[in-house]
């Protein structure tokens, strides 16, 4: 059924959703991160999904759209509804894994299969079926609700800055009240048709929450993936296992001598490399509690010392090596060429990995 007094919350959620996205992908751009990549695909389906409500209500040859299969009628604008919504919720979810750590958990698996029941209780639909996907995506919400929270306590409790701080509040609030639009909007309105006064009120916690988070993001693009992992050193060998770079971010406990620190990487390197069997490459040292990274390029070697590996860190170091090699080619392969050339990339390394 329409519901002309929709249209209008519906193109202010479509707006600010198109904005929400336009800032991401200059997020993306800037970094070229996994979880900015994915947050980018997220906020694509739901604008899709914006904009597939607001022609729901406001274009009536869009509500005849369908096709028959075996006799059952499939609505285009709720099966393409359903997809849109499970799989902006799943790039979300995964989004915020991989802003926290290199590889997905099991509870990933359990999500999507979560997510699956849904769209095949969409696509299936009788009447031994009409509650799959109203239970599926109440445990989604709760799922992304608790991942939320968590990941916010984490953040919160590393993030040291008073007004850093207060971005952070602002952009994790701007990801509940979105949430919180998913059990309004879709299984308050799925339990009764009585209450469908409150599941209209969706756009308001959506329209809000995307704008905190777009306003949030357009300060600072690195909130998209904040992580309590930090990177602590980073070494540059050349080729010949000669220290010619280091940079330290954070000072930790066991820190030592960063000189002290590349020779003997650099002989550990060595020693690791000959047991190891040919055609095989050395990516990670563990050291107590921190991880040693490694990019093997064609004249140096990079070395990021992190107290936790992540997607992010791993794709930084390699762009950090692409872009050392590239910029530095002529000294790297100059013997002559003194230490201090290469101090200007510090720098940028600032501006990759913080």
């Amino acid at each position: 059924m329409q519901s002309p007094e929709l249209i209008l919350p519906l193109s202010i959620a479509a707006v600010i959703t198109g904005i929400t996205l336009l800032v991401i992908v200059r997020s993306w751009w800037k970094s070229r991160m996994l979880p900015t990549l994915l947050y980018t695909l997220a906020i694509a389906c739901f604008s899709g999904m914006a904009i597939d409500l607001l022609l729901d209500q406001a274009y009536l040859p869009f509500r005849d759209w369908y096709i028959e299969i075996n006799g059952q009628i499939l609505w285009m604008s709720n099966l393409l509804l359903a997809f849109l919504v499970v799989g902006g919720f799943l790039f979300w979810y995964f989004a915020i894994m991989y802003s926290q750590m290199d590889s997905l958990p099991r509870s990933a698996l359990f999500l999507t299969f979560i997510a699956g029941g849904a769209l095949l209780g969409e696509i299936v639909k009788s009447s031994w079926s009409e509650q799959i996907p109203l239970i599926a995506e109440a445990i989604a919400a709760a799922v992304l609700i608790f991942e939320i929270v968590k990941y916010a306590r984490v953040v919160r409790r590393v993030t040291e800055d008073p007004l850093e701080r207060r971005r952070v509040n602002m952009y994790f609030l701007g990801f509940l009240l979105w949430i919180i639009a998913l059990p309004i909007g879709i299984i308050v309105g799925g339990i009764s048709s009585e209450l469908s006064f409150v599941s209209n009120l969706w756009p308001v916690p959506y329209t809000l929450g995307l704008l905190l988070v777009a306003y949030t993001v357009a300060l600072n693009p690195r909130l998209l993936f904040i992580s309590e992992a930090r990177p602590l050193d980073f070494l540059i060998l050349d080729k010949n296992g000669t220290l010619v770079l280091t940079h330290r971010f954070n000072y930790y406990e066991g820190s030592i001598d960063s000189e002290l620190m590349g020779s003997a990487i650099s002989g550990v390197i060595s020693l690791m490399k000959e047991m190891l069997a040919s055609g095989q490459e050395l990516a990670r040292i563990d050291h107590g509690d921190v991880k040693v990274l490694l990019e093997v390029g064609i004249r140096s070697t990079c070395l990021l010392v992190v107290s936790r590996e992540t997607a992010r860190f791993r794709q930084s170091l390699r762009n950090a090596m692409l872009e050392f090699e590239a910029d530095y080619r002529y000294e790297l392969e100059n013997q002559g060429t003194f230490v201090s050339a290469f101090t200007p990339f510090k720098t940028r390394l600032e501006e990759m990995f913080l």
